[in-house]
């Protein structure tokens, strides 16, 4: 039988938005990970899907998970740029960014 975790007690309900922020972080890492793995460094992680999805109402969180996940990203030996008003993460490992990329952000 599958339960609820037991952090989800009423008690915790003030730690609520903490969880979310890293549950929320923790998808993003993967939906990265399953895009570097499957596609060419030339195509761009959907950020605007991504915020549609999980913050509809808080771009100030998501804002900050981007930010974190740009750093880790850098941290690993990436260079990464936004492009397309901020709507698309190029994710790359050359000096120069992408032909598709059009810089318009980070």
């Amino acid at each position: 039988m599958i339960e609820f975790p037991s952090r989800l007690n009423v008690k915790n309900k003030n730690k609520f938005p903490e969880y979310r922020y890293s549950r929320v972080l923790c998808y993003l890492r993967r939906d990265i990970f399953e895009h570097m793995i499957t596609e060419d460094e030339n195509n761009y992680f959907d950020l605007d899907t991504f915020r549609n999805k999980y913050f509809k109402r808080d771009l100030e969180s998501m804002k900050k998970i981007e930010v974190t996940i740009i750093e880790e990203l850098t941290t690993l030996g990436w260079k990464c740029k936004t492009s397309f008003g901020g709507t698309g993460l190029f994710i790359y490992s050359t000096d120069e960014p992408p032909p598709s990329c059009h810089p318009d952000g980070l």
